[in-house]
């Protein structure tokens, strides 16, 4: 590790040097000429990706882009709290995507394993895409969407979807892989998909997730080919069904909707028709059992969080290909259920424990039309201990409950397995 970051000296005080003066110009435009702090970030955001795109050249090992990574990272903690780079920090709205930016860096690089391909594409959407979105949406945008407490308009996901688009699309030719006419589909599936993670991420998670999806799709379809391909097409045309057949059914917002179609497509694309089903189970349960009146909106911030527990296995399923994750999955989508349901009945009004065992229970149905060894005792086991997480944090002031809850019955679940 030393060696390698020795190695990788020189390059390692040209490349802080870079950024630093990127910094040093973003305080000057902002305390000298009285330019706004949206503007001094984006400029920042922007220049800074294009410095990091010459990585896979300057540096040979990924803990010299730890070290570059950690340092930018802890100045600017420092930056935040003595005020030192206001160009970045001094912004209205909650956002925490300063502290994101080196930590997606760093995870793209380590992912894309010396791809110049996998890391730079991911990179320059960030950079690029993202800051457009930024400009083009402040400039022309007449068609806002509300996303949890931000909002997104229509205009900058389109340029945003254009701007990525473009870039796959260029940075794949230059790599001439895959050949004519996948090329194209797969740089199509790559804007789609990072631009609704785009349009979903709020207070800077954007800086982690666009990079992280652009990464997933392009590396998927590069490796596994067009079995892989078809896979993200056919759940994208999945997800798009799912929502325009519910979306009033499950009263769901713009955001809602986006976050059903990203999950129908990672469900598909990533675990195929087993893991698909008993997800869809749960959301006919959870529309059956909603209430008509408007007491309840399927927003992000009831979507997302029912959900994300269950993505965050099925992603590392799509990583890893163990199928022994189908078991904890499970239990995360049951326990969510239990989750959810029991809500449901407080708004309701009904008896609670009917609806919880509904809840838990439903997603399981599918699997047990074609699959007869169901471990119930270990989902029981692992729901229940998800379950009773969620209540005894349910008075605790943070976010993430229903994450961390449905992880932890997750947990139980592979640990009995």
């Amino acid at each position: 590790m030393l060696g390698a970051i020795m190695h990788d000296l020189p390059m390692i005080f040209v490349i802080s040097a870079a950024i630093l003066g990127l910094f040093a110009i973003g305080e000057v435009l902002h305390r000298s000429f009285g330019v706004a702090v949206e503007m001094t970030r984006k400029f920042t955001h922007l220049f800074a990706g294009l410095v990091v795109m010459t990585f896979p050249w300057l540096l040979t090992s990924p803990w010299s882009v730890a070290l570059l990574s950690t340092s930018f990272g802890v100045l600017l903690v420092v930056g935040k709290r003595t005020g030192l780079l206001s160009s970045i920090h001094d912004v209205e709205r909650r956002t925490s995507g300063a502290y994101y930016y080196p930590i997606a860096v760093l995870g793209t690089f380590w992912l894309a394993d010396g791809d110049p391909l996998l890391f730079c594409v991911p990179i320059a959407v960030l950079a690029l895409a993202d800051t457009a979105a930024a400009i083009v949406g402040q400039s022309i945008g007449e068609n806002p969407y509300k996303v949890y407490d931000n909002k997104r308009t229509l205009e900058g996901s389109m340029g945003f979807f254009a701007l990525a688009m473009a870039i796959c699309l260029v940075g794949l030719a230059i790599a001439g892989r895959p050949g004519w006419p996948a090329m194209l589909i797969v740089a199509l599936v790559a804007a789609i998909m990072s631009t609704a993670t785009e349009a979903i991420s709020v207070r800077g998670a954007d800086n982690l997730f666009i990079p992280y999806t652009c990464f997933l799709v392009l590396d998927r379809t590069l490796r596994l080919g067009l079995r892989d391909l078809s896979g993200w097409v056919e759940g994208m045309l999945l997800g798009l069904f799912v929502v325009m057949v519910s979306f009033r059914a499950a009263a769901l917002t713009t955001a809602g909707a986006i976050t059903v179609f990203v999950v129908v497509t990672l469900s598909w694309a990533l675990g195929g028709l087993p893991w698909l089903l008993p997800l869809v189970a749960f959301y006919v349960l959870y529309m059956a059992t909603m209430p008509r009146e408007a007491e309840i909106k399927a927003d992000l911030d009831e979507v997302f969080p029912t959900t994300v527990g269950a993505m965050i296995v099925v992603l590392t399923f799509g990583h890893f290909g163990d199928p022994s994750l189908f078991v904890p999955y499970l239990a995360t989508l049951t326990a969510s259920g239990a989750i959810a349901l029991n809500r449901m009945a407080k708004v309701r009004g009904w008896p609670a424990a009917p609806l919880i065992i509904s809840g838990a229970l439903t997603p399981l149905l599918p699997v047990m039309a074609y699959q007869h060894d169901v471990p119930f005792s270990t989902i029981g086991v692992a729901t229940a201990a998800g379950f009773v997480a969620f209540l005894a944090l349910t008075n605790v002031h943070m976010a993430g409950r229903r994450m961390v809850a449905t992880l932890l019955a997750g947990a139980v679940a592979w640990a009995v397995v």
